[in-house]
């Protein structure tokens, strides 16, 4: 028997839980949210310090890159939320939502009403930080944010290294300037994580009688009457079963999903469809075309002096035993709580830089980078991990084949464009410089990689050490469907070509944000459900 919603929301990531949420205020409408993971009931996803022990198990997809030519040929493991709250669910947690330079960039790309203020004005009904209410800060919104949690003092240490360099003051980089470094806030409330999907799907908004949350159910394709969505066929409970969209299907699986949902749904490429037997429901060639990625290095340092508070194991079963109980110790903490922006050129044009600043919880694994060191599981370091933002190299995620359950040939193409490897050695250049302030110079015995290297040492080290933070982007990018043909949706995240199918997660962001993807595609999450609901009035 074929259900019938009025909208159908295609993944309960950061996105689709805001789109369905705020769809269902309205009694009127019925609204089905579909996840392929099931319920976030592991509760060491919500442990700061020990997450990633998640990584690689059913809470992730657990994709990896094709091998990169720039990376040395490796691949790169790529986690992505398989669970409701998605990669929210299993990240970092920072809340960084990028710059003014970054959602006017959207607009000039034909998003037309996707501007800084735009962007400003849904912060503010988005955000419950202390910081706020300011015109840059919200309070009293869904996203409760607080500090990072911090057991050591040195990290005032490194925040003074930051200021010291020259690289700006210390303080909320989300204000007036961006070119700042300041303890990071997250969406963990004292010390537990809470997503946004548990905001916008608490268990009295799971009440409403108009909304249903169905989790375990794999969206094989979306089905099309001619050119206009009308549902989607799905896995669920061992069977392939087909439920009906009366309104529209909203796509918030995701930069690598939902590109390939897209495909098999027919709607991309028409070159790559025919290679896999897809019939043609819309030609749309930049489906899975732009993917853009932060990278990172980590530049690690030896410390000449033991650093207080930082020799601990998160993930020891003591440790997460701990936090259970108590909500303290060793899992309470993620060894990066601040971060800094940086111009590198002093135009104020965007920032160029994220330099994360990490007290190490010791020295313990950096054995090959500090040989010769002797008891090196006592010591303690510190390390800068560089990301460079808005990089130029941009790849794609294509179909392996037209079989919904084989995983997507996902390839950003990193450091394709020599400009990004240019950009990313001044980077670690100026993590190197760090370790010269008086702040830190007391702290510092060696570093790696060695403060004398050559750019081309510090090119070799980049090759064979970044890695992503994450961040991909981009593979249905928002634009002018008349002017640009790459552009997949147009300002109201409509999929060029068809009817009645939207898309509102990452893959719309034209060029990664200069700072980390969950607040945008929380932004993106409501501007879409605000769009929906003023066509439909």
């Amino acid at each position: 028997m074929t259900q019938t919603y009025d909208y159908i929301i295609v993944g309960a990531g950061t996105s689709g839980p805001i789109v369905a949420s705020r769809l269902s205020e309205d009694p009127q409408v019925s609204v089905l949210l579909l996840e392929a993971g099931g319920e976030n009931t592991n509760d060491i996803s919500r442990a700061p310090g020990a997450f990633f022990k998640v990584w690689g198990t059913d809470y992730d997809w657990q994709y990896e890159t094709e091998p990169q030519k720039g990376l040395n040929n490796r691949k790169i493991y790529s986690p992505r939320g398989h669970v409701v709250g998605g990669s929210s669910a299993i990240n970092m947690g920072f809340w960084m939502r990028g710059t003014k330079e970054d959602y006017d960039f959207w607009e000039q790309q034909g998003a037309k009403g996707w501007n800084y203020e735009k962007a400003l004005e849904m912060f503010q009904k988005i955000e419950d930080t202390d910081l706020g209410p300011t015109r840059y800060r919200g309070k009293g919104g869904k996203v409760r944010l607080e500090y990072s949690a911090y057991p050591t003092e040195f990290t005032d240490t490194l925040l003074n290294a930051f200021k010291e360099a020259g690289f700006g003051d210390i303080g909320d980089f989300q204000a007036e300037t961006p070119y700042r470094a300041d303890i990071v806030q997250k969406d963990f409330i004292n010390r537990v994580r809470h997503t946004p999907a548990d905001s916008y799907l608490s268990d009295e908004i799971r009440k409403r009688p108009n909304l249903t949350v169905q989790t375990d159910t794999f969206v094989r394709k979306i089905i099309f009457n001619g050119n206009r969505a009308v549902g989607v066929e799905v896995e669920h409970q061992g069977k392939v079963q087909q439920i009906t969209a009366g309104a529209e299907i909203i796509l918030s699986a995701g930069t690598y999903n939902t590109a390939q949902i897209l495909k098999l749904s027919g709607v991309g490429p028409k070159e790559e469809l025919a290679k896999h037997g897809i019939p043609v429901v819309a030609d749309v060639p930049g489906v899975g075309e732009n993917l853009n990625d932060h990278l990172l290095v980590n530049v690690l340092i030896l410390s000449s002096i033991p650093i207080p508070d930082t020799h601990f194991n998160p993930v020891s079963d003591e440790s997460i035993a701990q936090w259970r109980k108590e909500r303290t110790g060793p899992a309470c903490y993620y060894p990066g709580p601040a971060a800094g922006l940086i111009s590198s050129d002093k135009t104020y044009t965007g920032p160029d830089f994220e330099i994360i600043l990490e007290y190490v919880h010791n020295a313990n694994g950096s054995e090959k980078e500090f040989a010769g060191v002797e008891n090196i599981a006592e010591r303690s370091g510190y390390s800068f991990i560089v990301i460079i933002m808005t990089p130029k190299s941009r790849g794609n995620v294509l179909l392996a084949s037209g079989d919904p359950h084989d995983k997507p040939l996902i390839d950003p193409n990193y450091l394709s464009n020599p400009d990004d490897m240019k950009r990313f050695i001044k980077g670690v250049r100026y993590a190197m410089q760090l370790t010269k302030t008086r702040a830190l110079l007391p702290y510092t015995e060696r570093v790696h990689p060695a403060p004398d290297a050559s750019d081309a040492d510090i090119e070799a080290f980049i090759h064979s050490e970044a890695s992503s933070v994450f961040h991909p982007v981009g593979t249905a990018r928002i634009g002018d469907l008349k002017k640009d043909p790459m552009a997949v949706v147009d300002s109201h995240l409509r999929v060029r070509g068809v009817e009645g199918l939207r898309v509102a997660d990452a893959s719309v962001m034209p060029q990664v944000n200069r700072g980390h993807t969950m607040a945008p595609v929380t932004y993106i999450g409501e501007m879409a459900a605000q769009i929906i609901r003023s066509e439909k009035h």
